[in-house]
């Protein structure tokens, strides 16, 4: 199950972009190498807050683990997260007709984010790309998810490299920007 998961990452992280070590890392039998994978789904209402909170947990579980000598000194931490960019109705084209502006629009369509604190973990990062799923949803999916604005929404992965040495770091940016207290 986890090659698969590694073969997956990897093949969305292909290509001269900034996630190019990610294959040396994956692959890489060193005990010096050890990648940490933080996925971060979560409820949709969830509020943001809760977001500091669970990463210092995190950290104090893996700084626990340390203690007790298992193998939880990681060298990297891959977030796995999602985004999203908004695409034109397809209900609102078939009036309009003229279909090839909205495909040239969608190349450059802005990326947002889910999670609010993905912003501040993706400026540690090492390196970071935004994929397209392999097993999109149906074509007018995107339609069903703008009952109070114009566009659609196509979700996205996103993939997140940071340094193990400036996790804690990220960690610590994360709950300035989301107003957590200490």
């Amino acid at each position: 199950m986890v090659k698969q998961l590694v073969s997956y990452l990897l093949s969305k992280a292909t290509g001269p972009g900034p996630l190019e070590q990610l294959s040396n890392l994956l692959s890489s039998d060193s005990s010096a190498t050890q990648v940490g994978l933080v996925l971060t789904e979560r409820f949709i209402n969830m509020p943001h807050q809760i977001v500091p909170p669970m990463y210092n947990m995190i950290l104090e579980e893996i700084d626990w683990a340390i203690k007790d000598q298992e193998p939880y000194q990681f060298s990297h931490y891959l977030v796995i997260s999602k985004t999203y960019t908004e695409v034109e109705s397809k209900l609102d084209a078939e009036d309009d007709r003229p279909q090839k502006k909205t495909k040239k629009g969608e190349a450059n369509a802005e990326t947002f984010y889910f999670h609010p604190e993905d912003e501040v973990l993706q400026k540690h990062a090492m390196g970071h790309c935004v994929f397209d799923y392999s097993k999109q949803g149906e074509e007018g999916a995107s339609d069903a998810k703008r009952a109070f604005q114009e566009l659609g929404v196509r979700p996205q992965g996103h993939l997140i490299l940071i340094d193990g040495k400036k996790f804690e770091g990220a960690v610590k940016a994360v709950g300035e920007y989301l107003g957590a207290e200490s």
